[in-house]
């Protein structure tokens, strides 16, 4: 149940965000180089069903690119690391006063934020990862880890978010109900697709 609802979310979520981030351009930036626009829808249809959001979202980065998919990938993770750092901060600030909706729904709320918090450790380390993709140093050997070893910390961090809806779900209706628990869920179906783009776009960066 609680997958099934947070792929919902999502589904809405991906397309108002988009819709919100196209307007948020200031009128008097210049408008990115066809060639770059090109370039980053081509970057984003790798993200799927994701592309628009994922379009929306760096198109006003689009000129910095330079044809590099590992600098798209950069931007994106930057992005997605930045907001998972403000999240960690939040459920930190819930946690201390507690869910109010029992001893489950306080369990839960714990566990998300260690689980987010422990993520939010690895961010740099990810950030890092991608540096190296775009400096394309070594062997392909080396260059296969670094992106492994990115998507992996990345799909763990996304994983930990839909955990986190679960034991929502698993504590009961007055957790999933309370203003705490609704303001938690919200926050991990939010953050799930800048996670989702970010490891999708480094999966796909070639030696």
């Amino acid at each position: 149940m609680a997958m099934a609802t947070i792929s919902l979310q999502l589904f809405f979520l991906l397309a108002g965000t988009a819709a919100v981030v196209a307007t948020s351009r200031s009128p008097m930036a210049p408008a990115p180089s066809s060639s770059a626009i090109s370039f980053l829808r081509a970057s984003c249809a790798a993200t799927n069903d994701a592309a628009d959001f994922c379009y929306n979202l760096l198109l006003p980065y689009a000129d910095t690119f330079n044809g590099s998919l590992a600098r798209v990938a950069r931007a994106a993770s930057a992005i997605a690391e930045a907001r998972q750092h403000d999240f960690a901060d939040e459920l930190a600030r819930l946690k201390l006063r507690g869910a109010g909706a029992g001893k489950l729904a306080d369990m839960a709320l714990t566990d998300c934020s260690n689980e987010v918090s422990t993520s939010d450790m690895f961010s740099n380390e990810i950030l890092g990862h991608i540096d190296n993709l775009i400096a394309h140093q070594g062997s392909q050997k080396d260059f296969d880890s670094q992106k492994i070893s990115a998507v992996e910390f990345m799909t763990s961090a996304e994983s930990g978010l839909t955990q986190c809806v679960d034991w929502f779900h698993g504590a009961g209706e007055a957790a999933v109900s309370s203003p705490v628990g609704k303001e938690v869920i919200d926050g991990c179906t939010t953050l799930s697709p800048y996670l989702h783009i970010s490891h999708m776009l480094v999966d796909a960066v070639k030696f």
